[in-house]
């Protein structure tokens, strides 16, 4: 899904390292930095 400048964010829920859900809709109206990485096993 291509997404350019003035979108509105994509809807992301993810697991988060203590096992409860991280949502980027928690986080609306602040800065929120996303950085993606793919792990290679």
């Amino acid at each position: 899904m291509a997404v350019s400048v003035g979108d509105p964010a994509p809807r992301i829920d993810l697991p988060d390292w203590r096992g409860g859900r991280w949502r980027l809709g928690d986080h609306a109206g602040r800065p929120v930095v996303l950085i993606f990485h793919r792990h290679l096993a």
